[in-house]
């Protein structure tokens, strides 16, 4: 008889036979398993995400709005600045009418 190893050639065919199938189940067991937990995992996150979602919607609708108010700012001071000047040229109007009456 034949031997490899000090085993027979059937004693190492039936090995690696055994082998394979403890790891095929070890390989099946650790896929099976990944998969199971990724599940658990995610319906445990779930609810976080969607939170985080709304908090980006949120986030997103509050610098908008501070948009729309930086601009509506920014129209009423150059109105401001507008009627600054005009009270000066009427300051001025005024106080050169009092000077000449006042001769």
């Amino acid at each position: 008889m034949h031997t490899l190893l000090g085993y027979t050639w059937s004693e190492l065919a039936s090995l690696l036979g055994v082998m394979s199938i403890v790891g095929g189940f070890v390989v099946w067991l650790v896929n099976h398993g990944a998969k199971i937990f990724n599940r658990n995992v995610s319906s445990a996150l779930q609810p976080f995400g969607e939170q985080i979602r709304n908090l980006t919607k949120n986030i997103e609708r509050l610098n908008a709005n501070f948009k729309q108010q930086q601009s509506a700012f920014e129209r009423l001071e150059k109105r401001v600045d507008e009627h600054d000047r005009r009270l000066d040229r009427h300051h001025e109007k005024i106080n050169a009418l009092f000077g000449k009456r006042g001769r």
